[in-house]
């Protein structure tokens, strides 16, 4: 199958399935929260049930991928991410919308971007990087395309109307492109076997700096306002500069696109979480005052947090291959989307009882411990 052909598929795949799962909230959770007698930002919870449930069922997804394919997977992820919203737009009440999500945490598991670095990674490992690069840019756009389209739909057909779309657009739209583009397993494909059941040593090290990384990236990146504000910018401006946190990730995909992958992986990764510290610790030492510093943080961790999306999976393959990626990367994988779902929540709370000059300082010694986890893993054997 050409490469080029599923790259192109898994993007828009992946844009409709991050849009209509973690981004949906962004939009319709007012009007959600309204009829379903919810308090406000309560349905911002449904994303952390969403990713800590595709988090703990990732290395069952993983083997899987390797015995049976992507395709099948994935094609079978974008069943239930129908099912999921259609559960979504029909609940009368908070238990229903619970059962909804997770619904939809097994979609995310069978069909977001895990399933998808590995159905790209059994294209073979040369040129992985610059694919994994460009399905990162094209995830990176998810916002843009669907925040529009979902508030366009709602003012046209409220919030349950505008769910049920979203439900066939997966039946309309990703499943066929699944079906049609996403490769299938070599025949006798077998998930590769892991002695005494543990990943090698240099990969759990290497989950565990990815988790450390996510947990502190996560949880800077949803409340990015809060910590512009809390610095002493105006409300306005810090919603403006914490906006531009998203193009200055897809610009890092971008670059490190068109660098061609120069550097190894994990030299750029080390490069990527050296940058996150001293971002974070901008605002604190600068004499510029807040009003430059806090702009500089916020493009610096951009950048970084943005390089860092493609190098996980990258780094990954250059430590163990592309053999068995599915099953190996759901092990590894797993404690990072677990920390993506629990860093967010976990962080507002200390904003508010430390400030946010500690909780930034706090953050950037969670960014320097991944970055000294990642190094033992370079050097594991």
């Amino acid at each position: 199958m050409r490469p080029g052909l599923v790259l192109a598929a898994l993007g828009v795949t992946q844009i409709l399935g991050w849009g209509t799962a973690y981004f949906l909230p962004g939009v319709l959770g007012p009007a959600m929260e309204r009829d379903l007698g919810l308090a406000p930002g309560r349905a911002f919870l449904g994303i952390a049930i969403l990713l800590g449930l595709a988090g703990f069922l990732s290395p069952v997804v993983g083997r899987l991928i390797d015995r049976h394919g992507a395709r099948p997977v994935m094609a079978c992820g974008s069943l239930v991410f129908a099912a999921g919203l259609a559960l979504l737009a029909f609940s009368q009440n908070w238990v229903q919308a619970l059962g909804a999500c997770l619904v939809l945490g097994l979609a995310a598991a069978l069909a977001l971007t895990e399933a998808a670095n590995a159905a790209l990674a059994a294209l073979g490992a040369e040129r992985a990087r610059r694919r994994l690069g460009l399905l990162a840019l094209a995830s990176g756009l998810s916002s843009i395309v669907t925040w529009p389209a979902l508030a366009a739909a709602e003012a046209a057909f409220g919030w349950r109307g505008a769910v049920l779309a979203s439900a066939a657009v997966h039946l309309l739209v990703a499943l066929p492109l699944h079906l049609a583009c996403v490769p299938a397993a070599p025949r006798g494909a077998r998930p590769p076997r892991l002695a005494g059941g543990l990943l090698p040593p240099r990969l759990r090290w290497l989950s565990a700096a990815f988790a450390m990384q996510t947990l502190v990236g996560s949880a800077i990146l949803a409340n990015m306002v809060l910590l512009v504000e809390a610095l002493g910018m105006e409300r306005g401006s810090a919603i403006w500069w914490a906006a531009l946190v998203g193009p200055a990730q897809v610009t890092a995909r971008l670059l490190d696109v068109a660098g061609g992958g120069r550097f190894s992986a994990i030299a750029t990764a080390s490069v990527a979480l050296l940058l996150m510290p001293l971002a974070l610790l901008m605002p604190l030492v600068a004499p510029i005052g807040v009003a430059l510093a806090a702009p500089v943080f916020v493009l610096a961790y951009g950048l970084a947090s943005g390089v860092m999306s493609v190098m996980r999976p990258a780094c990954l393959i250059e430590l163990h291959g592309t053999d068995g990626y599915a099953t190996v990367a759901g092990r590894v994988m797993a404690p990072v989307t677990a920390a993506m779902a629990v860093g967010p929540a976990l962080f507002a709370p200390l904003i508010f009882a430390l400030g946010a000059e500690a909780s930034l300082a706090l953050a950037a010694v969670g960014a320097l411990a991944s970055l000294l986890l990642l190094r033992i893993a370079a050097r594991a054997s």
